[in-house]
Order: C-alpha cells, then structure tokens, then sequence
C-alpha cells in the first residue's frame, strides 16, 4: 500500500488494524470519528495541528515495525 498524503485513513486502518495504536499515541481519535471514512492523511493532520510530511514518515516507521506479515510501505 501507498501510503501519501491523499491516502485515506479509513483506508490504512483496513489495511493495518495495528495503526489504530498509531493514530491513538498521536491522540487522533480517529476509531470514533465519523470523519475517517472519507478523512486523508493530509487533512487530519491539519486538524490535529500537525505537520503531513511528519505525519505520515512516523506511520512509515510505525508500519514498518509491525511483524513482517505488513508489507514495506512507499511514500511519495
């Protein structure tokens, strides 16, 4: 999976349950929000107050530490 800022987040929780961990330590409540469905990495870290290209490098990391059944991720 492609992991950018245009990425849904609903879309990586489906694919990587374990991000829930992420998006939590991250105080994102995004198990509770409706707005994950159609929400992008770019635009919930706007609201969190975050910078995107941080965001999405520590997810990198965080997916990448998971058991080797989570394949590589590629930003762009």
């Amino acid at each position: 999976m492609v992991v950018n800022k245009n990425t849904r987040i609903n879309e990586i929780l489906n694919t990587y349950p374990e991000a829930m961990k992420f998006f939590n330590e991250k105080q994102m409540s995004c198990g509770s929000c409706f707005a994950v469905k159609f929400d992008t990495l770019e635009s919930g870290a706007l609201m969190h107050g975050m910078e995107v290209t941080t965001l999405i490098g520590q997810l990198e990391q965080f997916l990448q530490a998971l058991p080797t059944r989570v394949a590589s991720t590629q930003h762009k």
